[in-house]
C-alpha cells in the first residue's frame, strides 16, 4: 500500500474456548468506553442473524444514527476486543469450517480499514481445517445511501480481506496462508453507523423565485459494475479511446458518451463501469426530477442542477438514462421541449462539464446536435452477445449465485440461448436454478426455455439496424455487434 499505517497485530482467546483464536488488527489504539459497549450490546440483541454462520443470506442488520456523538475510531475498534473474547468463540466453538471476521471501517465507496478481527476454531499451531470465512461489515460514516450499500457489500469484503492479508503476510506471516485459503462468502451482517449531524452525499440544487421554492436532491452513488462484466473486444477499445487518455490529462480527452443497443444487452453496466474506470462516483439525471408544469421552472431547475454538478466535476461522473427524452428538435412541437434541449446542449458543451454518459434504446431519436465531437465525442453501440459472453455470464452468475452447473451443461445452455440478451441469459439462469433447487439439470434447463420467449428474427433486425446506423452515425463509434454466426 502507498499509504504508510502503523499497524498492531493481537492474538486474543479465553479459557472458556480453548480451541478458538482471535486475530485482532488494528490501525488506532483501542480505547474504552460507553459507546463501545453499546456496539457489543446491539450485536448480541441480535444474535439469531449472527449465529447462523452456515445460511448464505445477506442481513442488512442495523442502520444506527448517533445523534449528538462524534463517531470515534478508537473507542469503536476497542468494541472488537469483548466480542472475540466472549460472544464471537461461542458462535466458532460450534462452527468447525467457518471462520468469522469482523470489519471495522470508514466510507464505504472507497472503504479505509480501521481494525478487523477473525476469528477461527483451530489449535495453536493452526492445523484444524476451516474452510470459510464469514464477513461482519461495520461502517462510520459511509459515503452512499444505505440502499445501494447492499449492492458493493461483497466488493467491499473482498478489498478489506485484501487489506488484512498484506499485512499480515509481512506482520504475521505464520498465519497468512491460513486466512490466504479460506473461501469469503457474502456478508453475514452489515451495521451503518451515522452521527446525527451526517448526510447522504448528493447533488442539492435550489430555485427560489418569487412565491415559488423548489429543491432537488440527487444521490451521489458508486459504481457497482466494472469492465469484468463487459466483453473483452468492446472493453479493450473503450480503454484505449476513453478511459486512458482521460487517467493520463490528455487535453484531446473525450468529455462524454453515448452508449446505445437493445434493452438488456448492458447499457447500464457499461456506463457504470465506465465511471469505475475513472474512479469517479455517479449521479443520474432523469427529467422527473427538474421538469415544471410552470413556464420557465423547467429550465431555471436544470441550470441549477447542472451548476452543483459542474462544482463536483471531479469527483463525479454525469448519466443520463434513457436519454430519448432529448429527442431530436425536429420531432419535437412543444416551445417548452425545445428550451429544454437548448438548455442541455449549453451544458454539454461547457467547458468545465464533468464527465457526461448517455444512454438510449433508440439512437435515431437523439438530436445529432448532441451527439457531435465536441459534446458527446464517443458512440459505444452494444449489440446482443456472442457465444464467448454469454458462456462468461453464465460461469459468471453461476458462481455469483452459488449455483452448480455441470461443465458440459454450460455448453448446451450456451447454444440454446442464441439471440438472448445479457440481462435475459442471468435471468434464464435463475429460472432454472429455482426449479433446480440452485442445481441446475438439464430437465431444468429444457424447463426454463419453454419459459422464455425470444424472436430470431427480430433480433436479427435489430442487430442489422444497429450497423445501419453506425454506418450514419458521425464522429467515434466503437461497436460490439456480433456477426449472426458468433452468436449462433
Amino acid at each position: 500500500m502507498s499509504e504508510r499505517r502503523t499497524v498492531d497485530i493481537k492474538v486474543l482467546w479465553t479459557n472458556l474456548y480453548r480451541s478458538v483464536r482471535t486475530f485482532l488488527l488494528t490501525f488506532v489504539k483501542p480505547v474504552e468506553s460507553s459507546i463501545s459497549y453499546r456496539l457489543v450490546e446491539t450485536f448480541i440483541k441480535r444474535k439469531e442473524f449472527v449465529d447462523e454462520l452456515d445460511d448464505d443470506r445477506y442481513h442488512l442488520l442495523l442502520k444506527v444514527n448517533l445523534k449528538n456523538y462524534s463517531l470515534n475510531a478508537n473507542e469503536f475498534s476497542y468494541s472488537l476486543i469483548p466480542l472475540s473474547l466472549t460472544y464471537i468463540p461461542k458462535i466458532i466453538s460450534k462452527k468447525g469450517d467457518y471462520a468469522l471476521s469482523i470489519f471495522l471501517f470508514e466510507g464505504f465507496s472507497k472503504p479505509k480499514l480501521i481494525a478487523s478481527a477473525i476469528t477461527v476454531n483451530k489449535d495453536r499451531n493452526l492445523e484444524n481445517d476451516v474452510k470459510y470465512l464469514r464477513p461482519i461489515l461495520i461502517s462510520l460514516a459511509p459515503d452512499i445511501s444505505d440502499t445501494h450499500i447492499k449492492k458493493c457489500s461483497s466488493r467491499v469484503s473482498k478489498l478489506l480481506l485484501d487489506d488484512v492479508l498484506i499485512y499480515f503476510s509481512k506482520y504475521a506471516p505464520r498465519y497468512f496462508e491460513t486466512f490466504n485459503s479460506l473461501e469469503l462468502m457474502k456478508p453475514l451482517v452489515v451495521m451503518t453507523l451515522r452521527s446525527g449531524l451526517e448526510t447522504f452525499d448528493e447533488v442539492k440544487a435550489v430555485v427560489s423565485d418569487g412565491n415559488e421554492y423548489r429543491e432537488v436532491r440527487i444521490p451521489i452513488k458508486a459504481p457497482s459494475w466494472s469492465f469484468n462484466d463487459l466483453p473483452p473486444k468492446v472493453v479493450e477499445d473503450v480503454k484505449t479511446i476513453v478511459v486512458n487518455p482521460i487517467v493520463k490529462g490528455y487535453d484531446f480527452a473525450p468529455k462524454g458518451a453515448f452508449i446505445t443497443g437493445p434493452p438488456g444487452v448492458g447499457k447500464s453496466v457499461m456506463a457504470e463501469a465506465l465511471a469505475s474506470s475513472l474512479n469517479l462516483k455517479i449521479v443520474e439525471l432523469r427529467p422527473g426530477l427538474y421538469r415544471s408544469m410552470w413556464y420557465g421552472a423547467t429550465e431555471k431547475m436544470l441550470n441549477a442542477i447542472f451548476h452543483q454538478i459542474i462544482k463536483r466535476r471531479s469527483e463525479v461522473a454525469l448519466i443520463i438514462d434513457d436519454a430519448e427524452f432529448v429527442s431530436s428538435r425536429k420531432y419535437t412541437i412543444h416551445e417548452a421541449h425545445i428550451s429544454e434541449i437548448s438548455t442541455m446542449l449549453y451544458h454539454l458543451q461547457r467547458p468545465d462539464r464533468p464527465f457526461t454518459i448517455l444512454s438510449a434504446n433508440n439512437p435515431e431519436l437523439i438530436d445529432p446536435a448532441l451527439l457531435r465531437p465536441g459534446r458527446i465525442d464517443v458512440s459505444i453501440v452494444l449489440g446482443f452477445p456472442d457465444k464467448v459472453m454469454r458462456r462468461n455470464i453464465v460461469e459468471r452468475n453461476s458462481n455469483k449465485y452459488k449455483i452448480k452447473v455441470d461443465d458440459g451443461l454450460i455448453d448446451h445452455i450456451v447454444g440454446i440461448t442464441k439471440w438472448f440478451s445479457a440481462a435475459e441469459v442471468d435471468a434464464f439462469i435463475r429460472l432454472a436454478a429455482s426449479r433446480g433447487n440452485s442445481k441446475i439439470s438439464a430437465e431444468d434447463v429444457d424447463w426454463a426455455r419453454k419459459k422464455i420467449s425470444v424472436n430470431h428474427s427480430e433480433r436479427r433486425s435489430m442487430q442489422e439496424f444497429l450497423r445501419w446506423w453506425v454506418s450514419k452515425a458521425q464522429g467515434m463509434v466503437i461497436t460490439y455487434i456480433p456477426t449472426e454466426n458468433e452468436v449462433e
